[in-house]
């Protein structure tokens, strides 16, 4: 279950924002999904 970090008045805000912002250029894209790519968990380890 998801926790909320920050105030849900906030957080509604936050989610207004990212409705106008519209899609990113093929560059952004592009650099978002390589710093997604660098901060994945760890896989988990054998025993």
């Amino acid at each position: 279950m998801a926790r909320y970090l920050t105030d849900p008045a906030t957080e509604t805000e936050i989610q207004a924002l990212a409705a106008e912002a519209g899609l990113p250029t093929v560059d952004q894209a592009a650099t978002l999904a390589r710093l997604l790519r660098l901060h994945q968990p760890a896989p988990p380890r054998a025993a």
